[in-house]
């Protein structure tokens, strides 16, 4: 049985002149306000990237560290940028994977989130090889045990951040929140912070 990692990241774009096509799929074909696109232009301005984007750089060596770690074929799929997820799929099973292990770089699960990825993985699929889904990885040893020792010893005040998700999400039972924090508490205790 031949096996392959799709490693699966939000995506960014490569320069600023794809911010408007980026933002476009983000949206989904819904109208983007200009002034909302100047915003996010300016942004990733910030961020120097005129030609290259560090973002897309680091999940390439996050991939290719994966891969050297696993001794297994891993393929990048990107939600709204290129490589696309399914452009991934089409590479793996090109590859003479029949089965395809799907681990997205965020490591909480929501069903708005991570359900979006394992929707799209599957559906390049199409029932064509087996799927084994990482769900979540909020509370792996190695990860938290990575965070903790960053901040062990530091006698700062440590503020763990996230992103959002819309409250109607939260509402309905998502465990996003609720990883998050578990996530925060094992980092905290392993790492010995008290603030």
């Amino acid at each position: 049985m031949s096996v392959a990692v799709v490693l699966m990241a939000y995506g960014s774009p490569e320069r600023i002149e794809d911010v408007p096509a980026y933002y476009a799929d983000i949206r989904g074909g819904r109208p983007v306000r200009p002034e909302l696109l100047e915003e996010l232009t300016d942004r990733y301005r910030r961020l120097g990237i005129e030609d290259s984007n560090p973002l897309n750089e680091i999940t390439e060596r996050t991939r290719t560290a994966l891969e050297q770690d696993l001794g297994l074929p891993v393929f990048t799929g990107m939600k709204h940028w290129t490589p696309r997820i399914g452009d991934a799929v089409e590479t793996a099973l090109g590859g003479g994977a029949e089965t395809i292990v799907g681990l997205v770089l965020a490591p909480h699960y929501s069903r708005m989130s991570i359900g979006g990825y394992r929707a799209q993985l599957q559906e390049a699929l199409a029932d064509r090889a087996e799927l084994l889904f990482v769900e979540s990885w909020h509370d792996d040893a190695a990860l938290v045990g990575f965070w903790a020792k960053r901040l062990r010893g530091t006698d700062a005040h440590v503020v763990f951040t996230a992103h959002s998700l819309p409250a109607r999400i939260l509402e309905q039972g998502d465990p996003y929140r609720e990883s998050l924090l578990e996530t925060s508490a094992l980092v905290a205790d392993q790492a010995g912070l008290d603030d």
